[in-house]
């Protein structure tokens, strides 16, 4: 006969088969000498041998194959399934083994919570996809066991299954009883940051009333960022909370209540702060990994509600991937393939910047996003030493500018010839390097960095204006990629029997090519990672390379802009967010007011523009090709979700809804915490 009941400090994290991955986290939790509210765990075992099993077991086997195989939508899904098993009884002897460890634990209220044998694992979070009943009497469980059974095979259960390739038979719910914690203050904490993924940063997010506010992504919670080993609140904003979530007298689902001024102020103070920081960075060695938690405070005291895996950290979050002492300036986001990125630092190295430039900006740091974009940075002591250049030829030799940039457009006019000779009209590859370098400090590099002084420091200079203007209106860049770069890497590769020698310009470093590095297997190799979706980082400093390929690159960019919270609105065309995962994209808004995707379709090249998550429009989530909300916080569902979509997400806007129309032409950017309206619909 198998187990059915389990007390919570019988279980440990080894027990996911037997009691989900809610209940055996639980488990591990007392293990860690967590605060935890005491229950006990009805067994994965009690679903499968006693609701799904024999003919029911069948029925809906059959229906999840016709819904994988497109024949039924999920509505038609969900209302076969439940026609399959609203006849299975409940069966009376887990009944009575129920009663009787409510009775022997004495609980009087109890929260009732859904407890997949696949949730809260280290690749899938299930968030807010299965049941939760709150303050259940005792007569009332075994009903409420069942309807957690069942919430397996709502609508958008059924869709984040798919999702995650769950077949029916895979998975089982197990069901935690647990005593009721009334909480007065409730909130959540990453061990790790989730968004910048910085290993020794926490964030810890606290409401007014049940922390299901949080997750709904309804309130903008207060946020605290603290350094783990210190404990010190580095950062700190006080969300303006408007309602919460409490339960009312005999409610099993908890109501919504406006708050009067107590919303603005502080919801845990910064004693409370430091003291849950200390119990994360606990929980977070005892379980030797980062963890995403839920907590309450009932009676001044916290409870440990949740602890599961961060699901979406990059493999290569906690490594040194490039050199983060020196303060990195962003420069320019540009659609450079390697080859044509990796060569950028060699045009404003020491052996070439000294006569135009007057400094060296050879410290770059080139980081490729989601998109294939190369985004490039450069040392902030370097580019203020550029400025510092610049300000002094405008008050001392003008004429040098001048001169700079007449000589910019003399390559416009000599320029084309040089190219079109292609890569045989140089005698070697350091006379071709020194042909990039002339085109780049003196048709980009000089010209951008004159226009940003005369911006930064409004100069009123109409020649030398003119002349940066015109210099930056042409292009050499193309036309170079096209003629020379590209077939030299191309020949390289031929020239080794590569299999796909047309993509070679994607997988070499400049230097590898001019050193007679490249190899076919380096080639192979290469190509192997960027088709499974790995990106480049690539450093120089101080004349030594670094490069890697890695699983995620779109959190060290956001981690770079020091962009943890939130940023004010600063423009009527603007709305600033929080990122809930990092990304560039642009598309037209599909706005949907609506909590759930009945009636509802978005395409790959629009955005989802919602007033807050729920996990009802998860097949909205999964075919947009971006995420905008309203509301939530960085525990939201739109967040949890839109990290395992790796979509790009901005939450927490407060007004998109209000500003942005169905059918106006939007960019997120999460990396500058922005929505930009493009262009309206009306």
């Amino acid at each position: 006969m198998p187990q059915l009941i389990y007390r919570l400090s019988e279980i440990n994290a080894s027990h996911v088969a037997e009691a989900g991955g809610k209940g055996a986290s639980l488990g591990e939790l007392i293990q860690a000498k967590a605060p935890v509210p005491p229950g006990f765990v009805v067994s994965s075992c009690a679903f499968r041998e006693y609701f799904f099993q024999g003919e029911p077991k069948r029925a809906v086997v059959d229906v999840i194959q016709r819904l994988n195989t497109n024949q039924l939508s999920l509505a038609q899904a969900r209302a076969e399934i439940q026609s399959c098993l609203e006849e299975v009884c409940f069966p009376e002897p887990l009944e009575v083994a129920v009663r009787q460890a409510t009775d022997e634990m004495q609980l009087k209220r109890v929260s009732v919570r859904s407890s997949a044998t696949c949730e809260d694992s280290a690749t899938s979070a299930w968030a807010g996809q299965l049941e939760t009943w709150l303050d259940v009497s005792p007569d009332e469980i075994t009903k409420r066991i069942r309807d957690c059974w069942l919430s397996l095979f709502s609508e958008s259960a059924l869709a984040y299954g798919a999702t995650h390739g769950y077949a029916s038979g895979e998975i089982a719910v197990a069901v935690v009883i647990q005593q009721m914690v009334a909480s007065e203050i409730s909130g959540i904490g990453f061990s790790v940051h989730p968004v910048t993924q910085e290993p020794d940063i926490q964030l810890i997010e606290a409401c007014l009333g049940l922390g299901e506010a949080i997750v709904s992504g309804r309130i903008v919670p207060d946020q605290f960022i603290v350094e783990r080993d210190s404990f010190q609140i580095l950062e700190s904003v006080i969300g303006e909370q408007k309602e919460a979530l409490w339960l009312g007298d005999g409610n099993t689902k908890p109501v919504w209540q406006e708050l009067d001024g107590r919303g603005s102020q502080p919801k845990i103070s910064t004693s409370q702060v430091t003291e849950y920081a200390g119990i994360l960075a606990r929980l977070h060695d005892h379980y030797g990994h980062p963890i995403d938690t839920e907590w309450a405070i009932e009676n001044g005291n916290f409870q440990i509600l949740q602890a599961r895996p961060i699901t979406t950290l990059a493999a290569e979050y906690d490594q040194s991937l490039f050199d983060q002492s020196l303060e990195w300036h962003f420069c320019v986001r540009r659609p450079f393939f390697l080859l044509a990125a990796s060569i950028l630092p060699y045009w404003m190295d020491a052996r070439h910047a000294d006569h135009t430039l007057g400094t060296h900006l050879n410290e770059a740091l080139l980081i490729q996003d989601e998109t294939g974009m190369m985004n490039l940075f450069s040392s902030q002591k370097s580019a203020d030493e550029f400025l510092d250049r610049i300000g002094y030829l405008f008050q001392n030799d003008r004429d040098e500018i001048i001169r700079i940039l007449r000589y910019g457009l003399g390559i416009y006019a000599q320029g084309p010839a040089v190219i079109e000779q292609g890569v045989n009209g140089f005698a070697d590859l350091t006379e071709l390097e020194d042909f990039f370098a002339d085109v780049a400090q003196h048709t980009t590099v000089f010209p951008a960095w004159l226009l940003t002084y005369i911006e930064l420091h409004q100069i009123d200079d109409p020649e030398v204006r003119s002349l940066a203007e015109q210099i930056r209106s042409h292009s050499l860049y193309p036309v170079i990629e096209r003629k020379l770069l590209q077939p030299l890497a191309k020949q390289t590769a031929e020239r080794l029997g590569f299999s796909q020698p047309d993509r070679a310009c994607d997988l070499v470093l400049w230097s590898e090519l001019k050193q007679g590095l490249v190899t076919r297997e380096l080639l192979e190799t290469r190509l192997q990672s960027i088709d499974s979706g790995e990106r480049y980082i690539f450093q120089l400093l101080e004349g030594q390379e670094s490069f890697h390929l890695v699983s995620q690159t779109g959190y060290l960019l956001t981690r770079l802009a020091k962009q943890r919270q939130s940023l004010p609105v600063g423009d009527s065309n603007e709305l600033t967010g929080q990122a809930a995962w990092p990304g560039i994209f642009r598309g037209r808004a599909r706005v949907v007011l609506s909590l759930d995707s009945q009636g509802f379709t978005v395409q790959a090249d629009e955005v989802l523009v919602s007033i807050q998550s729920n996990p009802a429009l998860l097949p909205l989530m999964k075919t947009c090709g971006a995420i905008v909300t309203d509301d939530g916080g960085i525990a939201c569902h739109a967040a949890i979700l839109a990290r395992e979509l790796k979509k790009p997400t901005l939450i927490g806007t407060g007004r998109a809804t209000k500003m942005i129309q169905d059918g106006d032409l939007i960019e997120v950017d999460t990396y500058a915490q922005v929505v930009r309206i493009l262009e309206s619909t009306q």
